[in-house]
């Protein structure tokens, strides 16, 4: 399952519609809490968060996930297109796209995330 954070709904259904339109299974949460409580029940193999949300900001939503034994191995999109919202390079996530992006971009990150997670349970259907 990838895991879609974003405080923009309808921008975090389109990417879940895209995604599972190449057959990959999708869950969607609108918070960085939120996003934590979902890990905690059903871990993902894929995390795609934007950076700027108001309770727990992508970034520090990442550098939890990193910090956990448990989650560390879960790979990271981190996704914004705020100005304001500057990511420096880091180890707390794997990948990073600047909005708005093309499909195509998406799809090939999360192709890349997933052939490097060792965790990944099944093999996708996924953009070639």
């Amino acid at each position: 399952m990838i895991l879609i954070a974003d405080d923009d709904s309808d921008f975090a259904e389109n990417c879940s519609m895209l995604l599972e339109s190449y057959g990959y299974d999708t869950s969607v949460v609108l918070s960085g809490a939120e996003a934590l409580a979902k890990i905690s029940d059903q871990q993902p193999e894929l995390l795609i968060s934007d950076c700027c949300m108001p309770d727990i900001t992508g970034l520090q939503l990442s550098e939890q996930i990193k910090a956990s034994p448990s989650t560390t191995g879960i790979p990271i999109l981190l996704m914004s297109g705020s100005l304001q919202c500057r990511v420096a390079p880091g180890k707390s996530y794997d990948a990073f796209l600047r909005k708005p992006f093309l499909a195509e971009e998406l799809l090939v990150e999360v192709r890349k995330l997933l052939q490097k997670n060792p965790g990944a349970g099944h093999q996708h259907q996924g953009y070639q």
